[in-house]
């Protein structure tokens, strides 16, 4: 199976099946809020696009708190017809700075999802999930940092029949770069 992938800026990778990812956050203003988001692109016998614009405040220099529309697209064409389903939904989170580099954190997401049965109908569900970890970011110099952060997400349950996560666990290494 050949595969071709593009990241745009930063690259973070999450065991949700996403191929590639692109994320970019930019640094706080004066009065704390903060802007950025994930682009993921993937290319090869399944296609894949994701767009999450994020917004969050800084409460104080160790509270953090924000939220994200996520929109997901995949295209397989790896059977007779190509399959593309549409996932649509929200997150909000919220981080705690345990030291200047390390952070926990917890995240809400509900997500709309759409997937195939085995005859190829296409179905649509819903998932509550609730991340829960932490992560690491180390200064690459200037307004420059790159993060990974390691997420459970404790409402996973591996007997679903359909899920929208291949694993409970999400892992995300990226570059946040200050505007």
């Amino acid at each position: 199976m050949k595969k071709y992938m593009l990241a745009a800026g930063a690259v973070a990778l999450a065991a949700c099946a996403t191929p590639a990812m692109a994320q970019q956050a930019a640094a706080a203003a004066d009065n704390g809020v903060f802007y950025g988001g994930t682009l993921g692109l993937g290319f090869g016998d399944v296609d894949y696009v994701e767009i999450a614009p994020l917004i969050g405040k800084r409460i104080n220099p160790k509270v953090a708190i924000g939220g994200s529309l996520i929109y997901r697209h995949r295209s397989d064409n790896r059977y007779q017809k190509d399959l593309n389903t549409d996932d649509y939904g929200a997150s909000v989170f919220g981080r705690y700075n345990l030291t200047p580099r390390l952070f926990a954190q917890a995240e809400y997401e509900y997500l709309k999802y759409e997937y195939y049965r085995a005859n190829l109908t296409k179905d649509t569900d819903t998932a509550n999930s609730l991340f829960l970890g932490g992560g690491v970011t180390a200064p690459l110099g200037g307004r420059t940092s790159m993060y990974f952060t390691a997420l459970y997400n404790v409402n996973y349950d591996d007997d679903a029949f359909v899920s929208p996560y291949s694993s409970p666990w999400v892992l995300r290494l990226g570059v946040g770069v200050g505007f």
